[in-house]
């Protein structure tokens, strides 16, 4: 008599269904764990931040070297290069003109409007802000970059990023 000898392990069948499962559920779990397209727009928008950051600093000593500084009431003007900026306690005024004049960012990606108080940088197509619907309102806005007009002498501007999550 033969000796029949048992199976041990699995059979190669059973491997490829069990990589193809594995595949299917990664496929399907990955996007919720890896949020790469909003983590991408938000280095964009801490990106247009750092421009802000340092124009305003640009600004910032281009009226100390001149003697200007502005009020809220009366803005001085102060020629930067790229344009002709408003100045308040020698810092950019929070106009859609000056962040124009500022940065250099794409107007078919992002917006600029006016809300109260601020200007508001964002991203066309996945911010939940619209000038239409919201204006001047802009609170609870993602996907934002907000600047706020110096509040004293001596003071910077707010810089405020609104993540797109």
């Amino acid at each position: 008599m033969q000796k029949v000898s048992m199976q041990k392990g699995f059979t190669l069948i059973e491997l490829i269904i069990v990589i193809v499962l594995l595949g299917i559920l990664a496929v399907t779990a990955a996007p919720k764990f890896l949020n790469l397209q909003d983590d991408a727009r938000d280095a964009t928008l801490e990106g247009i931040r750092g421009s802000l950051e340092t124009s305003t600093s640009v600004v910032n000593g281009k009226a100390l070297i001149n003697s200007v500084s502005g009020t809220s009431d009366t803005p001085a003007t102060l020629n930067v290069g790229t344009g002709n900026v408003t100045v308040v306690n020698g810092y950019p005024e929070a106009t859609a003109a000056n962040m124009q004049a500022l940065l250099d960012i794409d107007a078919d990606d992002f917006g600029i409007a006016a809300i109260t108080g601020a200007v508001l940088i964002y991203a066309k197509g996945y911010s939940n802000y619209s000038v239409a619907a919201n204006a001047p309102d802009a609170s609870g806005a993602k996907c934002t970059v907000e600047f706020t007009t110096s509040a004293g002498e001596g003071q910077r501007p707010e810089i405020v990023v609104n993540s797109c999550v």
